[in-house]
């Protein structure tokens, strides 16, 4: 989303999501973390997965940023915290982003999946054609 304020500063605001991958399959601590940008499919696991909210604001030439991050990892409470966790990501500001209904626990992508033991579903949301059209952003 982009505005101007009365300053005549340009807003961009967008919402980013980002995934720590750290653990292995069998639980261990992985050598190496994985980050993704896009919220885990089985996001509604919530033994398996933590959320956590970074918003982080800056201007640069004129322009101000916004990102409100998202952040999903598989590892509880790591050591260091969840900021020093998630930074590489929260500092990062990927146009247009992701809806917001779809990053965190309200609604449902059409590539999400949910198990009855998570328990109830959250209805699926998909975005107005005219406000963010996928084959647009790609092309």
């Amino acid at each position: 989303m982009n505005e101007t304020n009365s300053d005549q500063i340009q807003i961009t605001e967008v919402h980013n999501v980002v995934t720590v991958y750290c653990l292995e399959k069998d639980g261990s601590i992985a050598e190496t973390s994985i980050m993704s940008f896009a919220r885990p499919q089985d996001w509604g696991n919530q033994e398996r997965w933590h959320y956590e909210f970074f918003k982080l604001e800056w201007i640069y030439q004129g322009t101000k940023y916004i990102n409100n991050c998202h952040c999903w990892t598989d590892l509880k409470d790591p050591e260091q915290g969840y900021p020093p966790l998630f930074a590489q990501g929260i500092a990062m500001i990927l146009i247009p982003g992701t809806p917001p209904e779809l990053c965190g626990r309200e609604y449902l992508h059409g590539d999400d999946f949910w198990r009855k033991s998570w328990g109830e579903m959250p209805p699926y949301y998909y975005p107005d054609d005219d406000e963010f059209d996928e084959d647009e952003i790609y092309e």
